[in-house]
């Protein structure tokens, strides 16, 4: 699964469109519709943006799956 994948299922498992994340998430439109797609690698602080905006407590699987070792803040 990507990093894109995953975050799309957890947006649609919250019922949350792409426009009402990026709000959320502080991150624009546009940006956050190139993550989802895998048409980008997100910085890491993107990663730790979209996880507290889709309230994942756990984020060691996002950082891996956006290509970073989790225990490193």
């Amino acid at each position: 699964m990507t990093f894109g994948t995953r975050i799309k299922q957890l947006r649609q498992q919250q019922e949350l469109t792409l426009r009402k994340l990026s709000e959320k998430s502080g991150i624009s439109y546009s940006l956050s519709h190139a993550i989802e797609k895998d048409e980008l690698i997100p910085t890491r602080e993107a990663v730790l943006s979209l996880a507290r905006a889709l309230q994942q407590d756990h984020t060691e699987e996002l950082l891996r799956l956006a290509g970073y070792e989790a225990g490193l803040n």
